[in-house]
């Protein structure tokens, strides 16, 4: 009961004791009961370990998800609460669904703004209906719009996240790579900066779950040249997105030319990316991480959506490399940095780089 009430004022706080725009309210009162279902009936973990009943793989996983929660505190210096210590069954395909938008001739995505997390460029939905109105919604408006699957998402330290039954379809390296994830943006979150909260929970991530699963399990085992080769995977497409983003903005800031003639030179370039990708960049690749890109709806949201994620990837290598490649001493650098309110964080760490180098 203590524990409901406390989630029934959290809500109460987010939903009423900061101010909003309406539509962000109208927003945050149609997710709240998705959000309270999802905070309530949570299991810990050690409990759920203790039925006889548990089926192999559920356990190994379920065990594997607190030796990364330990590791990620006393090796990464991440948050330490209870996220990822808590289980909450979910008989449905995902967590939630994200919506992104951007105009038909920009890649500047449609941004809201919401108490604690600051300005975002997605919406999150708990329910697949109401994300697939909204897009119907703001398509009749004139945006072009994406909705993707989400299996896990952070409550910033808000409330604990549990570990959700979709995440356990995922490989160990995946697993250990989104827990990793996840509990950065509740150790370190810039409020009104995306792009860095994502770009450096992606680094992180990503090198957290390459030395852990190294640790673990051995540097020549399965995890780790999955890890190694998704890795590797991050940076092509990153290069790819970029180069697809500044081919788009060209095109967009021209003035030499109709919105028309924009349009229908717009709708080549997607048609030509899909070719480009399969024939240039997906022979690069070593999973088969990004294999369903060209299957997506390919529009302005789905370009703007990717560039959130990577947005420059390069940054968060030379910061690591200039903190003697310890993680857990860079994510306490990083930490500071945002703690001291300087603004954008990821222009304070590229002024940082010059003064080092």
């Amino acid at each position: 009961m203590k524990t409901r009430l406390k989630i029934i004022l959290i809500l109460a706080l987010l939903l009423g004791g900061f101010s909003c725009g309406p539509e962000e309210l109208a927003y945050l009162l149609q997710q709240a009961p998705g959000q309270l279902l999802l905070l309530m009936d949570r299991v810990p973990i050690e409990k759920v370990l203790k039925r006889k009943d548990l089926d192999p793989e559920t356990r190994a996983k379920l065990e594997l998800i607190l030796d990364v929660k330990k590791y990620s505190e006393e090796k990464i210096g991440l948050v330490r609460n209870k996220s990822y210590t808590i289980y909450r069954e979910l008989d449905r395909e995902t967590v939630t669904w994200n919506l992104t938008a951007c105009p038909k001739l920009s890649l500047t995505p449609l941004k809201w703004e919401f108490p604690v997390v600051g300005e975002v460029p997605y919406l999150g939905f708990f329910k697949k209906e109401d994300a697939l109105k909204k897009e119907a919604e703001l398509e009749a408006q004139g945006y072009d719009v994406y909705v993707r699957r989400a299996d896990a998402y952070s409550m910033l330290g808000i409330v604990s996240d549990p570990v959700y039954t979709p995440m356990l379809k995922w490989n160990n390296y995946e697993l250990v790579n989104t827990v990793i994830h996840e509990l950065t943006h509740g150790t370190v979150w810039a409020k009104g900066y995306p792009e860095f909260n994502e770009n450096f929970a992606l680094f992180v991530g990503n090198q957290g779950a390459l030395d852990y699963c190294s640790e673990k399990f051995g540097k020549d085992s399965e995890e780790v040249k999955y890890g190694i080769g998704s890795s590797q995977d991050d940076y092509t497409f990153y290069l790819y997105i970029t180069a697809l983003g500044d081919e788009l903005k060209a095109l967009y800031s021209r003035r030499d030319i109709s919105d028309e003639e924009k349009l229908k030179l717009k709708a080549e370039i997607f048609e030509k990316t899909k070719k480009d990708f399969e024939e240039n960049w997906m022979p690069r690749m070593k999973t088969q991480d990004y294999a369903g890109w060209t299957k997506r709806k390919l529009n302005n949201a789905t370009v703007a959506g990717r560039l959130v994620y990577y947005h420059d990837l390069s940054l968060y290598q030379r910061v690591y490399e200039k903190q003697g490649s310890d993680l857990k001493k860079m994510v306490e650098f990083v930490k500071e940095v945002v703690a001291k309110n300087t603004g954008d964080p990821e222009m304070y760490l590229q002024q940082w780089l010059l003064k080092e180098n």
